[in-house]
């Protein structure tokens, strides 16, 4: 059999579902409960999760950069330190506060979210994921104005 060009890109050694779009309303506060299923206890693992503002424009367009000096967000965590594979994370109801940009009736606003999630290991032992990364979408309320 031949061999490919070292340039081709026919197989892809790590691979995931795609990016997700996570989409709330100004003012709430959601729990979503995640498996990390090719783990079974992570209570020796780092887990970390930060939404970071995009550069929205105001028209409700999905912007493709960050806001410069835009606000980061740490996401809280909940029950990171079980025994099992799971743990919750919050979307808070202050998610937006401090944007440049908020949220219209038919014009939502933009952040990057991902989570990273480290085990103990010291230097090249160390492996890092990133198994979810993707948009947060935040539409507007009425209840918010």
């Amino acid at each position: 059999m031949a061999r490919s060009k070292i340039t081709s890109s026919s197989k892809d050694l790590i691979s995931d579902d795609g990016a997700v779009l996570v989409s709330v309303i100004k003012g709430e506060q959601i729990h979503l409960n995640l498996t990390l299923a090719w783990l079974t206890n992570i209570a020796d693992y780092e887990i970390f999760s930060k939404v970071v503002e995009a550069d929205n424009d105001g028209s409700g367009a999905i912007p493709t950069t960050i806001r410069p000096g835009g606000v980061t967000v740490t996401i809280p965590l909940l029950d990171t330190s079980d025994t099992n594979n799971q743990f919750i994370m919050v979307i808070p109801e202050t998610l937006i506060t401090g944007w440049s940009v908020q949220p219209s009736p038919d014009k939502p606003v933009y952040g990057f979210i991902d989570l990273e999630i480290r085990d103990t290991g010291i230097g090249s032992r160390k492996q890092v994921w990133k198994p979810f990364r993707g948009l947060v979408e935040v539409r507007y309320s009425p209840t918010e104005v």
